[in-house]
């Protein structure tokens, strides 16, 4: 089969990843927040606001709030050719996360976050299945102080700066020279906006508004080739991988229908057609010189839609439930076993527990994908090209309150 799918699908040396919503959307933040379905923008009542909306962590009645989290994430990833030939990747990952959040005064809470915006996944395509190794690991770390100034009883600011820092890893054949792993890292500034508006005590509105970014990743790429007369020889070479991130705005609502039941819900339009291709060269290649390849992309900007709610039950347990619908923002002619991105709809449950001044919370997805198909005319093989991804998350997170 591996051959079979080595005739039909050519190798590049680029790679993208998709593990959550459209593009690289990596909305998986605060396992409260989460099981809430991901609907904070307008709530943003705990430190996991400082992604969601910077504005509400002001309004935090707790002079200090610390929120450590982690994530399970477990992806499959599908393709499929003429003829019923199937390959699977399943490329498990953890994701932790940090927040920390410090009211100064009345009018001003500091905040700071560590937490993987984008990416945080990747893909591990086999030989056996694909007819030569596959894999690559894309992930971008935010460093973001944040800052919550409260203008009047109503209506709230936040801002903050994140500081990126993204690192890619492929590990692959590369054709005519042999095994080829590539490790890059790079660093940018990027920053966002937050609003919150309280009419009422029971009614909130958010919009939260987080700045592009266009990243450079250089590092070293290895190949590993027989040359006649010298045997096996390596070369490391330095390489550059040029992305950009794209403008995201996230309007939410929320509103306490009772004194112990919360419902909310946002909707996040991502500007993604800024990523209109991925470029990586790799320079001074033997007998080559530089190597320029181009994986053209040409992301559409989408709209995600999510709702959940929280109810409060006494002795301090929490009820949370939420779903989602995340839009795939790849055209169907760029669908690639390095860009599988489809819609998904995401099914959100979990619960929470206070004990004093901790509480515990716990978090499950499920995100089922719905397939996609593309029409292909690669060599002899035309016909139809099926690609799917669904996922299962698994999440917990402690915060503690002084």
């Amino acid at each position: 089969m591996g051959k079979k799918i080595t005739t039909f699908f050519g190798l590049s040396l680029i790679v993208t990843a998709c593990i959550w919503a459209g593009g690289w959307n990596n909305t998986l933040m605060g396992a409260r927040a989460l099981a809430i379905g991901a609907a904070f923008a307008g709530l943003a009542d705990d430190p996991s606001a400082i992604y969601y909306n910077p504005a509400g962590l002001v309004l935090q009645q707790e002079k200090m709030n610390v929120s450590i989290n982690g994530l399970y994430i477990s992806p499959t990833h599908e393709y499929s050719i003429p003829g019923g030939l199937k390959a699977e990747s399943k490329n498990k990952n953890s994701i932790p996360q940090f927040f920390l959040t410090y009211k100064m005064n009345d009018k001003i809470t500091l905040g700071f976050g560590a937490y993987v915006p984008y990416a945080g996944g990747g893909v591990d395509w086999t030989k056996e299945e694909l007819g030569y190794p596959f894999s690559s690991n894309l992930g971008i770390l935010s460093l973001t102080p944040s800052l919550s100034y409260r203008v009047s009883e109503k209506f709230s600011v936040g801002f903050n700066l994140n500081f990126y820092h993204g690192k890619l890893e492929v590990n692959t054949d590369m054709p005519g020279f042999g095994p080829m792993d590539s490790e890059e890292t790079g660093s940018v500034v990027s920053a966002g906006l937050g609003l919150l508006y309280r009419p009422m005590d029971k009614l909130s509105f958010g919009l939260s508004v987080r700045g592009p970014a266009k990243m450079s990743l250089t590092g070293i790429t290895s190949i590993t080739t027989t040359a006649p007369g010298f045997g096996t020889v390596r070369f490391d070479l330095d390489s550059e991988t040029n992305i950009k991130l794209p403008w995201d705005i996230e309007f939410g609502i929320a509103y306490r229908v009772l004194d112990n039941l919360v419902l909310s819900g946002s909707a996040q339009y991502t500007l993604w057609s800024a990523l209109d291709r991925v470029e990586k060269v790799i320079k001074a290649v033997p007998f080559q010189g530089d190597r320029v390849d181009y994986e053209e992309l040409n992301f559409n900007n989408i709209l995600i839609m999510r709702v959940g709610f929280e109810y409060a039950i006494p002795n301090g347990l929490f009820i949370r439930g939420g779903f989602g619908i995340d839009r795939a923002a790849s055209p169907a002619e760029t669908l690639s076993i390095r860009n599988i991105d489809v819609d998904k709809l995401t099914l959100i449950g979990g619960f929470g527990y206070r004990m004093g001044n901790m509480q515990i919370n716990f978090v499950a997805i499920s995100a089922q994908g719905k397939e996609r198909e593309k029409t292909s005319t690669l060599q002899w093989f035309p016909g139809t090209e099926k690609y799917n991804l669904s996922a299962t998350i698994l999440g917990m997170g402690v915060t503690f309150t002084f």
